[in-house]
Parts: C-alpha cells; sequence; structure tokens
C-alpha cells in the first residue's frame, strides 16, 4: 500500500503568535478512514483545514498522492471536504447541487450525468434529485454534500465534523452509512470530530490530538485497551475511566490506594512497576471490568473493596453504578438487569486489565 497523504512535522503558527498545531506526523495509506479526535480548540480542525489548503502551513511537508502541495491551491489538491452546516446552494436542485463542481470544470455533460447519477445511486438520492435542499431532511442534505464529493472522484474525503448538526438518531444511522460509502469507494476519509464514539466506531486509526499536540495514534482496539496517556485514558471511552492514587509498596506485592484499600498486583504488573517500588502511581481501570458478582469477586479476594453507592442507572442491557472508593470517585458498569437497591456493594476489579500511570509525565507505565 502506498500512503495518500502525508505529513511530515507540520506546524501551524498564526500571525499573532499562537501555536496552533505541533510537529504533526503521519501517513496515511490509501483507503484508511483517520479520525482526528480531540475536545475543542486541540487543532484537529485546523489540521483538516491545512490538509484542504484553506489554511497555510506554518512549517514542514504536507505529501498527497506523492506530491508536495504545501503551496497548491485547494482545488488543485484532488481533495474534496465535507463541512460541518452542509454548505448546499438552496436555489439549485439536488441534482445540480452535485453537477455543480464538475460543472464550473467543464467536464463533458455525458460523463457529469453519470457520475450524479451512480452518486445518487449510491447514496439513495435518487428520488430527490429534482428537490431543493429546503425540501430534505437533515440525513438528506448531508448525504447530498457527501455526494457532491463523490462525484469530484477525489484522492481524499475530507470530513469536518459533518454528523454534529443532527439528532443522536440520525448520527447513529448517517454512522452506518459512512461506513458502508467508505467500503464501497475504499477512498481515503480524514474525518474530525469531537465525539469519541464516532471516532471508536469510524476509524481504522485515531489521531487524538490536545493543545495542538498529538497524543496518541492508535487503531481504536489499541487505544481503548491502551491509552498512551492520563488524557487518552479519559477521552476515550464511555463511561472514562476510573482513576486513582496511590503508591506501590516497597514489596511490589500491592497497589495501596490513598484510602487504605489494597490491590493486589498481577505478576506482569510487578514486573513494570519495579522502578515505582515505595512511590505515587496513578492506578486506572475502565467501568467495564469493575465487578459486584460473586464469581469474580471470589476469584479477586485480595484486591476486593466496597462502594459508596451515590445513585444508580438502568440503560437496559447493564447498570451503571455511581459512587465512592474512599474520597475518589468510581463508575461501574454492570450487565446486569436486576435493580440495585444498596448503599453499599463489594467489588473488585479485573486486574489484569488495570493500567499505571506516572504522576510526573501521566503516561502509562510499561
Amino acid at each position: 500500500m502506498s500512503a495518500d497523504v502525508i505529513l511530515k512535522d507540520v506546524n501551524k503558527v498564526y500571525p499573532n503568535g499562537f501555536h496552533a498545531v505541533y510537529d504533526f506526523n503521519i501517513e496515511i495509506e490509501k483507503g484508511e478512514f483517520i479520525v482526528l479526535a480531540g475536545p475543542s480548540g486541540c487543532g484537529k480542525s485546523t489540521t483538516l483545514r491545512m490538509i484542504a489548503g484553506l489554511e497555510g502551513i506554518s512549517s514542514g511537508d504536507l505529501i498527497i498522492n506523492g506530491k508536495k502541495v504545501n503551496d497548491v491551491a485547494p482545488k488543485d489538491r484532488d481533495i474534496a471536504m465535507v463541512f460541518q452546516n452542509y454548505a448546499l446552494y438552496a436555489h439549485m436542485t439536488v441534482y445540480h447541487n452535485m453537477a455543480f463542481s464538475l460543472t464550473i470544470r467543464k467536464v463533458d455533460p455525458v460523463e457529469i450525468h453519470a457520475r450524479v447519477m451512480r452518486a445518487a445511486n449510491i447514496l439513495g438520492l435518487t428520488p430527490y434529485l429534482n428537490r431543493k435542499p429546503k425540501q430534505l431532511s437533515g440525513g438528506q442534505r448531508q448525504r447530498v454534500a457527501l455526494g457532491r464529493t463523490i462525484v469530484r472522484d477525489p484522492v481524499v474525503f475530507l470530513l469536518d465534523e459533518p454528523l454534529s448538526n443532527l439528532d443522536a438518531k440520525l448520527r447513529g444511522t448517517m454512522r452506518k452509512e459512512l461506513m458502508q460509502l467508505h467500503e464501497r469507494l475504499n477512498a481515503t476519509f480524514v474525518y474530525v470530530t469531537h465525539d469519541q464514539i464516532e471516532a471508536l466506531t469510524l476509524a481504522s486509526r485515531i489521531v487524538v490530538m490536545k493543545d495542538g499536540y498529538v497524543q496518541q495514534i492508535a487503531t481504536p482496539k489499541e487505544m481503548f485497551d491502551n491509552p498512551e496517556n492520563l488524557f487518552v485514558a479519559g477521552f476515550i471511552g464511555t463511561p472514562p475511566m476510573n482513576f486513582y492514587n496511590g503508591v506501590i509498596d516497597k514489596n511490589l506485592e500491592y497497589f495501596e490506594h490513598i484510602s487504605g484499600t489494597k490491590f493486589k498486583l498481577t505478576d506482569h504488573q510487578r514486573e513494570i512497576l519495579g522502578s515505582y517500588a515505595g512511590q505515587n502511581v496513578i492506578m486506572a481501570v475502565r467501568a467495564e471490568y469493575v465487578y459486584i458478582d460473586d464469581a469474580h469477586i471470589s476469584k479477586n479476594l485480595e484486591s476486593k473493596f466496597e462502594i459508596d453507592v451515590d445513585f444508580t442507572e438502568f440503560i437496559g442491557a447493564y447498570n451503571l453504578i455511581y459512587g465512592n472508593l474512599g474520597d475518589e470517585k468510581i463508575i461501574a458498569k454492570v450487565y446486569d438487569r436486576n435493580e440495585i437497591t444498596d448503599n453499599k456493594l463489594v467489588a473488585c476489579f479485573d486486574m489484569e486489565k488495570v493500567h499505571f500511570f506516572d504522576v510526573e509525565t501521566t503516561k502509562r507505565i510499561r
């Protein structure tokens, strides 16, 4: 496979001195679905706009389809972009919205018609080709915006929070449609979102950003299972990871939480924590790996603890238990459909799934 998009040490510094993106490096292979994720102001949309040519690159190189394009106009980069607000022409029909970019390039009308009909068929828009945008639902408008990019047959599709204006149910539907579209086209997608559910469900690889810096680039599974640092651990996953302050005992037998509760370390953990004996660390565990059933507790008797329950949420297939471990919060995702009414619960962690993070660097200890 050859890389469709390469960013080498790409930086963005605005005239007022604000450094929006720091040393961004990635090679995006043909057919990948890359998701840039992170909170507002992290630099993800700025990065996308630099790829599109809507923002200049302060330093570094941007290579698309083997060609350096730092100073190439957006129209000549062989990319197509879908915006958050659809950006459709209200006075044009769906057909003419999709055909417009080809018309102004003076593409042969027969070719234009063939491309528009192909895109309309892929997106289920054939019955709506004579309608105008105001006659369409939000999801249909978004499909028209996608159709306008498909007819261009670009090397790279750039999508800037395209689903954020849709309601929750329609977002879920459009996520499936985007996944199917990506598979059909076998095209390269670069997608920006602040929604980590979108990132996990759509991406072949996720790029998590914070304050202009790349925090981690990994597959959804790798990022969920092995977050690089505390920020990624807290950002990826719903509900967010549980974090606990404490110390590794000098004999490397236990992690002792600030409440005094002790958690027995696995052989692997003792190995990687060798240089942290007697030191403070942060223990992290996902809500999915907190258990309240007898079978798990009997296997983890040396690491059981008590949850002071604040409240529970019944989600349907599972309960979310919100409470406290000592003075620190805990969320448990328990696949038990029974009503939970206890004020206190005995629980345990799956210690094989627990991570430890360095207090100073915030990086995962490995």
